[in-house]
């Protein structure tokens, strides 16, 4: 295998702020002096850091093929795609297929892309002799820096075949600064590596962020800029995120650790709360909250998300469904999971998590539902990660996993029974329920899979190794 290598230059795509105005500018400096420009105020490193999440909401990534595309696609999560859909070689792990090599050289630059703005932040925001507001300095970086770790993670989960590696060729390009010269592969264990250390500071900057600290923060404070949190990677995203990433590498001990740290901070300081069952359950599907966001430590907040699932899981008579049926799939009947689907005539039950509604009017009032956002990490995950490890006493990891289908709706009749599931195995299926029903269109049953080994799904052998590009990728061209 020959040696991949990442060249960029300097590209900054500056787009709307996700917290405060989300007004769309359109500033994208070529040159080296228009970065200085840019980075000339605080205002400026603030739209260069919202440009990241921005690059990161197009339907090429997390706007759909690292969700609910193709990423659920080789999860065989979706059992509704015919021969002549678009996704129809993927499905069979047909990579080098003409529908399919594009989609995947795209997720490979448009990932590298969002790193190459995250880098841009981080090159000039050190040297700054700007004045920042309060703690924004430290939080920008740290953002950027998880930012950074995060989409390097990501593209190591679809492009290496494990994160033990020790082997260059095996790995992918960690890029961790603005240059004009190539930068080569570094083994998937050098990547983790990396990965951690950047999470590791990253939570350094985060000392002060106001999801940790409790400091409240008002919409008129330096116009509402650290209000909601969870659309940013903050304190406990990122501590979430080295949690997943530790499961990943294998090492329980620390992502037990991790995992932890945030639900100890849910239970102790109400922080991700469970979401509200009359939120959730509202008798006016228009306003329902589909998605639990209360409890997402980090999500997306993508304002084409509308546009990005017409045919896909609505306006079309081909939507997604899921491969395993919503009746087998929640065996409990005061599951709320298993309201988000629609049975649509001569189609069946239509995934509608991710349908995006306007709201309606009650009395004379708009209201409006909790929409346009992707979840990214959530607060079960932690749950899940805990159970996982703590496996080997098999009570201990049911009870954990009870607090999560309590908070699911199931009574007291409904959750797992510790004397049925008394093994290290049983654990383990149950977690795999669990993965599957909670993470629809989410992009992370892929994952799991791959992190476990698992050989064949539906019929298939699993390929779980993305093809690299065959040519030398520039950035900034």
């Amino acid at each position: 295998m020959k040696k991949e290598f990442i060249k960029y230059s300097l590209l900054v795509l500056v787009c709307f702020s996700m917290m405060a105005c989300n007004d769309w500018l359109s500033v994208k400096p070529k040159t080296e002096m228009e970065a200085e420009d840019l980075f000339s105020t605080e205002a400026g490193f603030k739209d260069a850091l919202a440009g990241v999440y921005t690059a990161m909401t197009k339907s090429s990534l997390y706007g759909r093929e690292m969700t609910y595309g193709i990423v659920d696609v080789v999860a065989q999560q979706w059992g509704s795609i015919g021969t002549n859909h678009r996704y129809a070689n993927a499905l069979k792990y047909e990579y080098e297929a003409t529908n399919t090599k594009p989609i995947i050289d795209t997720l490979w630059s448009g990932l590298y892309n969002a790193i190459a703005n995250a880098n841009s932040v981080l090159a000039y925001i050190d040297k700054s002799s700007v004045i920042f507001t309060g703690d924004n300095k430290q939080i920008i970086k740290g953002e950027a820096l998880a930012l950074r770790a995060f989409l390097h993670f990501d593209l190591l989960r679809l492009f290496c075949e494990n994160a033990k590696s020790t082997s260059d060729e095996d790995g992918i390009p960690y890029v961790d600064e603005l240059t004009k010269q190539v930068t080569v592969s570094v083994s998937p264990a050098k990547v983790v590596e990396r990965v951690i250390q950047d999470l590791t500071d990253a939570a350094t900057c985060l000392a002060n962020d106001p999801v940790l600290t409790g400091r409240e923060v008002s919409t008129s404070e330096d116009d509402g800029y650290l209000v909601n949190r969870n659309y940013h990677l903050n304190y406990y995203a990122v501590m979430g995120l080295m949690a997943r990433v530790y499961m990943y590498a294998e090492n329980t001990t620390e992502a037990r650790r991790c995992a932890m740290v945030v639900i100890d901070a849910h239970k102790n300081r109400n922080v991700f709360p469970w979401a509200d069952k009359n939120d959730v359950l509202n008798e006016k599907k228009e306003i329902r909250d589909r998605t639990f966001s209360s409890e997402h430590l980090f999500a997306l907040n993508i304002k084409k998300l509308t546009d990005y699932i017409e045919g896909y899981f609505m306006s079309t008579s081909v939507p997604l469904l899921t491969r395993v049926s919503p009746g087998t799939l929640f065996v409990a009947g005061n599951d709320f999971r298993s309201f988000f689907f629609e049975t649509m005539n001569y189609v069946g039950d239509v995934p509608s998590k991710l349908w995006q509604m306007d709201g309606v009017t009650v009395d004379g009032q708009l209201l409006t539902p909790k929409r346009d956002r992707m979840p990214m990490i959530r607060l079960s995950e932690m749950y899940y990660i805990v159970a996982e490890c703590d496996k080997a006493i098999p009570a201990t990891a049911v009870a954990r996993l009870n607090e999560v289908l309590a908070s699911r709706g199931y009574d007291d009749s409904e959750l797992l029974d510790p004397i049925s599931v008394n093994t290290a195995d049983a654990v383990q299926a149950e977690i795999l329920n669990e993965y599957r029903r909670e993470f629809i269109a989410e992009g992370q049953l892929f994952f799991y899979h791959k992190r476990m080994k698992d050989e064949k799904l539906n019929g298939y052998t699993v390929n779980y190794v993305f093809p690299k590009p065959d040519t030398e990728i520039e950035f900034g061209k």
